[in-house]
């Protein structure tokens, strides 16, 4: 069965006989005939009532219209999304965090690499600060990072790709507690201050009026989720949107009533010349986040 036969099966559903459709598609009848046999033929089943003095679409053939015509519009919108693609081409710059970088970022540099083969990407990893300035000096072309903290300069730009809840992290052989008894009495594994998301959890930890005793100050999520697996301390930490936001067996308890948040997020240049480029990379990590 070919898509030519079942476009001249809708030609003659429109305009009501083989003739006409013929003369449509520049066909000759007998071409048009032959073509509709060879359809019934395949279907194992009659299209048409022959029985009067030109064949007319019976009921099975009505049934099938509908489908055709759902086929034909199929086939002709993956023709326009072909000559529509545009392929992506270049090299892309990427500076990351260390919770983006084992987080959301390894599937969507996968994703973008399946749809555009002629991207390249170069990955380096450091704080949030730090990539902010690269991507201000022209070293990097986006960074992903915490929310900035403060209002960035006019030639940068900031858009949310999601929100991550700040928890509280205790090893998994923990008894149940209240958080402050948890923060108050166990020694705190400090997420490093240096770090915006460190900042925000600071931040929250004062305007609750929480004191905690630290014993260690660490920038990365999966050396402290480590830490408080062992039992040396508990933390306040994001929880990553992936299907496994720690790497160690940990109980997970929400830090206040009210949820806070850490939003992650690309910052670029508002006069980048790869702007296409960092949309792609946007969409990608947006399809990459586990949805829970």
């Amino acid at each position: 069965m070919s898509i030519r036969m079942i476009r001249t099966f809708v030609q003659i559903a429109k305009l009501g006989s083989f003739t006409k459709a013929a003369r449509h598609l520049a066909m000759t009848q007998s071409t048009v005939s032959l073509q509709m046999k060879s359809l019934e033929e395949k279907l194992r089943v009659e299209l048409f009532d022959r029985s009067g003095r030109r064949p007319t679409i019976n009921a099975k053939g009505r049934s099938f219209l509908k489908k055709a015509i759902e086929l034909i519009d199929l086939y002709e919108g993956m023709a326009e999304d072909v000559s529509n693609y545009d392929e992506l081409i270049g090299t892309l710059h990427i500076g990351a965090v260390n919770t983006i970088m084992s987080g959301i970022l390894p599937d969507a540099l996968l994703a973008l690499r399946a749809q555009h083969p002629g991207l390249e990407t170069h990955i380096s990893c450091g704080l949030s600060e730090t990539l902010m300035y690269q991507v201000n000096a022209g070293d990097i072309d986006a960074a992903l990072v915490s929310e900035p903290p403060y209002k960035l300069d006019d030639n940068l730009s900031w858009a949310t790709i999601c929100r991550e809840p700040l928890v509280l992290i205790t090893p998994p052989t923990s008894k149940p507690h209240s958080e402050h008894e948890f923060l108050k009495n166990t020694p705190f594994i400090r997420f490093d201050r240096q770090a915006w998301a460190g900042q925000i959890i600071d931040k929250e930890l004062r305007r609750r009026k929480i004191e905690v005793r630290d014993v260690m100050k660490l920038d990365s999520l999966e050396t402290i989720s480590l830490m408080v697996a062992r039992g040396l301390g508990v933390s306040v930490v994001p929880e990553r949107l992936i299907a496994q936001p720690f790497p160690a067996p940990l109980n997970i308890v929400p830090f206040g009533k009210k949820p806070v948040f850490r939003k992650i997020g690309i910052i670029t240049r508002t006069d980048s010349s790869c702007s296409s480029l960092t949309d792609a990379l946007h969409q990608a990590l947006t399809s990459a986040i586990h949805k829970r």
